[in-house]
């Protein structure tokens, strides 16, 4: 099978011949981390341990022109500036951790349908020239004669008004104003839609992600209540107009718990969830045994159990990811961006047992190769399991 097709077979409940590689994605400081134990420099993560090939559909949604970013205030603590989006913000100059931004939002673009109305005028427009590559037509022709999975993501209601209002905001605005939330998430449909309508009338698209962070760790940040008052009949138009344009699979991608929220998105017709993070207190076996198989998920595997030895990493692994797979309808991979603090050889591990569990190889005697380890070049630090034990229990 191409990868396209093993994709669509697992995500529709059919029979490929085996489950797709998308093992999960590193941080920019695990990166820098793995580099010194041994990964390649500027090595294709994706193609040394194996993953199946995915692209990305060539659309934005960004602000064209985007707002330009100016720096109003520095210290040598912190910036503070105006983003593309058009946020006011406050960054420190130093962070912690490589590619991770430690911000404070200070003000948005909106503060009055006035705002809203002349920033999407100037900012929105759906047509653009900058919404598509320069070599739209030659991209097209590539694309129409793949064999890789393609889909694209977008910012849906709750994330792109989110970015304009803040989420104290909007959180406030569904109680006080709510004729102006549906105001901008109606245009926040109307403009998803005359975005994509050319891409997809003219490329097959296989799946797509609707952007939508909006749980904390326990609970929505608003009420299913209000999803289903301000988002639910949206998200039926938008899933109306991706089915009749062929996209088969459509992914919720949101953080945190999503329990409260599953049922309306199945009800608005999204047919998978992503990354489903445990430390929000999601249980993807739990999940398939209350929705069945209607609901696919992709992701599940705990990146804190990660941290530690092997046997660890296995344990975790073996606790939930070969019934799912036997279930069908999903693709196990890490339940967020890899952490620093996950060492390089524990995640080559992971690769090297999904794939053994896709095989249907034997796991009780389940060695890796050793394979890709062959291929790492000299440690110049490793991150010692013993820490992370140690640090659990403080």
């Amino acid at each position: 099978m191409t990868a396209r097709e093993r994709f669509l077979a697992t995500m529709l409940g059919g029979n490929p011949d085996r489950i797709p590689y998308r093992f999960g994605w590193p941080h920019q400081s695990t990166t820098e981390a793995w580099e010194r134990q041994g990964l390649p420099p500027a090595a294709d993560l994706s193609r040394f341990v194996g993953m199946d090939p995915w692209e990305k559909l060539p659309v934005t949604f960004m602000p064209d022109p985007p707002f330009e970013p100016v720096i109003l205030e520095e210290s040598p603590r912190h910036r503070v500036w105006i983003d593309q989006l058009g946020a006011k913000r406050m960054d420190h100059r130093e962070v912690a951790t490589a590619g991770f931004v430690t911000r404070s939002w200070l003000e948005f673009p909106v503060k009055t349908r006035q705002d809203f109305r002349r920033m999407v005028a100037e900012r929105y427009n759906p047509h653009s020239a900058g919404r598509t590559p320069v070599d739209r037509e030659a991209c097209v022709a590539r694309l129409r004669s793949r064999d890789t999975v393609l889909g694209f993501s977008f910012p849906s209601l709750f994330w792109r008004v989110r970015d304009w209002v803040g989420f104290e905001g909007l959180c406030t605005l569904c109680a006080d104003d709510p004729g102006f939330v549906h105001e901008m998430m109606e245009y926040v449909c109307d403009f998803s839609i005359a975005v994509l309508e050319r891409a997809l009338s003219e490329v097959s698209v296989d799946h797509l992600y609707f952007n939508e962070d909006m749980a904390y760790k326990t609970a929505s940040m608003i009420s299913p209540v209000m999803v289903k008052t301000f988002m639910w009949p949206r998200y039926r138009r938008l899933v109306r107009f991706f089915r009749e344009k062929g996209v088969s699979v459509l992914v919720m991608d949101c953080d945190g718990h999503i329990s409260e929220l599953i049922p309306l998105w199945m009800d608005a017709g999204i047919n998978v969830v992503s990354p489903v993070e445990i430390a929000a207190h999601n249980d993807p076996v739990a999940y398939r045994r209350r929705f069945g198989k209607s609901l696919g998920m992709w992701g599940g595997i705990d990146k804190r159990e990660l941290r530690y030895d092997k046997a660890r990493v296995k344990r975790e692994v073996m606790s939930k990811v070969p019934w799912l797979v036997e279930q069908g309808r999903y693709i196990p991979s890490v339940d967020h961006s890899v952490p620093p603090d996950v060492p390089l050889r524990n995640y080559l591990y992971l690769c090297e047992l999904i794939k053994e569990i896709a095989c249907g190889g034997d796991l009780s005697a389940f060695e890796p190769s050793g394979d890709l380890e062959e291929q790492l070049g000299p440690i110049g630090e490793m991150w010692p399991p013993a820490r992370a034990t140690m640090e659990e229990k403080r």
